[in-house]
C-alpha cells in the first residue's frame, strides 16, 4: 500500500469520525428531548399544529415530527424519528418525493442559516428563502402528481423499522439499533463521496454549471465556492465563502448570489443520497429541484436588482461579515 493511499484512508477515517461525532452530538440529546417531550403530549399537539400546512402539500399530519426535528437538527435525525412513525410504512412515492424535497430544502436551518450570517447572507432572507423556497417547490410537486395522477404507488423505505408504542427498554435497544443504521449509512456514503471526487466528478459539474452562474452574476472566485458548497455541503462552502468575504475578495452582490443558491441546492452527494432511503422519485429531488434552485436564486437576484445598493445591503447583507470597508463597494 502506497503512502498516498494510506494518507487518503487515514484521511476518509478521520472525516467519518468528525462527521459522526457531530451528528450525534446532536442527534442523541433531540432523540431524549423528543421522548421527554412525546410523553408529556407535545407531538401531538405539534401534529395538530402543523396539519393543515402539511395538508396543502398533501402531506399526513403524522410526519410533522419527522420533518421539524430535521429543520431543526439534521435529516439523519428526521430519518430516524420517521422510522418509528407507523404511518409511513403507507406513504406513496409522490409523498416521499415531497417529504424528501422539504427536508433538502431546510434541513438543519438554524445552524446553517447562522454560517449564512457569517458568510454575509442575512439571517432572515435565508429563512424565509429556504421554508418559503421548499413550501413552493412541495406544494408544485403535490398539485402536479395529483393532475397528473404520478407515483401514486407506494413508496418502499430502506428504514429501520422500529416498533410503535414500545416500553422504555424496547424504545433504548429500537434507538441503539437505528443509530448504528445512520453510522453505517455515514460510512457508505463518506466513501462513496470520496471516489466521486477521485475521479474528477466535481469538474464535470463546474463545468456544467459555469453557464449558469454567469446569468446569475456570479463571479470566478464566488463560483468556485459555490461549487464546493454544492458538492460538499453549506459549511464548506460558507467557511470558504466567510474568509474570502473578510478579504473582500468578493463583491456583494455575487456573495449574496451564491449563498441564496448554496442554501437552496447544496451537499448533493451526501443529502440527495440519504434521501433515497425514502424511496422518491430521484429524478424530481436531483434533477427538477436543481432546475427549480437556479430559477428561484435568479428570481431572487433580479427583484433584489432593482433595489438601491444601500437598501440592498440593509436588507440582504450582513455588513458584520466583513473586516475591512473594501466590501463594501456593490459591483
Amino acid at each position: 500500500m502506497t503512502n498516498l493511499l494510506k494518507n487518503k484512508i487515514n484521511y476518509l477515517i478521520k472525516d467519518i469520525y468528525i462527521v459522526s461525532f457531530e451528528l450525534f452530538k446532536v442527534m442523541i440529546p433531540t432523540i431524549i428531548v423528543i421522548k421527554v417531550l412525546d410523553s408529556f403530549g407535545a407531538t401531538s399537539w405539534l401534529t395538530i399544529q402543523v396539519a393543515p400546512l402539511l395538508g396543502v402539500i398533501g402531506l399526513p399530519a403524522e410526519v410533522a415530527l419527522a420533518i421539524t426535528t430535521t429543520l431543526l437538527t439534521n435529516p439523519y435525525a428526521g430519518l430516524l424519528v420517521l422510522s418509528s412513525t407507523p404511518e409511513a410504512l403507507n406513504l406513496t412515492v409522490a409523498q416521499t418525493t415531497i417529504i424528501a424535497s422539504f427536508m433538502l430544502f431546510t434541513h438543519g436551518l438554524i445552524v446553517e442559516a447562522l454560517i449564512s450570517r457569517n458568510a454575509g447572507l442575512r439571517i432572515l432572507p435565508t429563512v424565509l428563502i429556504r421554508v418559503g423556497g421548499g413550501f413552493i417547490f412541495c406544494y408544485l410537486l403535490h398539485v402536479s402528481f395529483l393532475n397528473l395522477g404520478l407515483f401514486q404507488n407506494q413508496a418502499s423505505l430502506h428504514l429501520p423499522t422500529m416498533v410503535s408504542d414500545p416500553t422504555l427498554q424496547q424504545w433504548i435497544l429500537d434507538q441503539i439499533f437505528g443509530l448504528l443504521f445512520i453510522q453505517a449509512i455515514i460510512i457508505v456514503l463518506m466513501i462513496a463521496i470520496e471516489i466521486l471526487r477521485s475521479v474528477g466528478v466535481e469538474k464535470i459539474i463546474q463545468l456544467i454549471l459555469s453557464p449558469f452562474l454567469k446569468i446569475l452574476d456570479i463571479g470566478t472566485n464566488a463560483a468556485t465556492i459555490v461549487i464546493v458548497g454544492l458538492t460538499l455541503g453549506l459549511g464548506f462552502g460558507g467557511g470558504l465563502m466567510i474568509k474570502e468575504v473578510k478579504q473582500g475578495a468578493i463583491p456583494i452582490r455575487s456573495v449574496v448570489g451564491a449563498l441564496v443558491l448554496i442554501n437552496l441546492f447544496h451537499s448533493v452527494f451526501e443529502d440527495v443520497g440519504l434521501m433515497m432511503l425514502l424511496g422518491p422519485s430521484l429524478t424530481t429531488i436531483l434533477l427538477v429541484r436543481a432546475i427549480f434552485a437556479f430559477g428561484f436564486s435568479y428570481l431572487i437576484m433580479r427583484l433584489s436588482s432593482l433595489l438601491p445598493d444601500p437598501v440592498f445591503q440593509k436588507l440582504m447583507f450582513n455588513q458584520r461579515a466583513t473586516l475591512s470597508s473594501s466590501v463594501s463597494k456593490i459591483s
